[in-house]
């Protein structure tokens, strides 16, 4: 369960995370919506928080995030295949907490794929691409 709220979390930074932070860089709140270079410029841009070097914790901590979003469709299927395959163990065990928990997060990896191959989440993935 851990595995995957890690990286859920680091995904959600690494992707809708930066198209806010390059919406209020550009002043442009409705680009998050519609995320492209027209609109927001490149994404390395908005990673400019605090000094920029690469002593700079954020910047790898954004780097990372940003990398992990881009992997978003095989990182997703082996979340999903990993949540199932635990889901069916609690289920099994009977912890009804963590089957709850682990059903969440394993339908949240689910609609998250599911958004990806939307136009949205492909202009989102190609705007994190550039």
């Amino acid at each position: 369960m851990w595995v995957q709220l890690a990286f859920l979390v680091a995904y959600l930074i690494g992707s809708f995370g930066m198209v806010i932070l390059a919406a209020v860089h550009a002043d442009d709140l409705g680009a998050i919506l519609h995320p492209g270079l027209e609109r927001l410029d490149d994404p390395k841009a908005s990673m400019s928080i605090g000094p920029d070097s690469l002593w700079n914790p954020l910047v790898w901590v954004l780097g990372v995030c940003r990398l992990i979003a881009w992997f978003l469709y095989p990182l997703g299927i082996a979340m999903l295949i990993f949540g199932l395959a635990t889901l069916v163990h609690t289920v099994r065990a009977g912890d009804r907490r963590t089957t709850a928990r682990l059903a969440v997060l394993t339908a949240i990896w689910l609609a998250l794929l599911l958004l990806g191959a939307t136009p949205y989440g492909a202009a989102l993935a190609n705007w994190l691409l550039d």
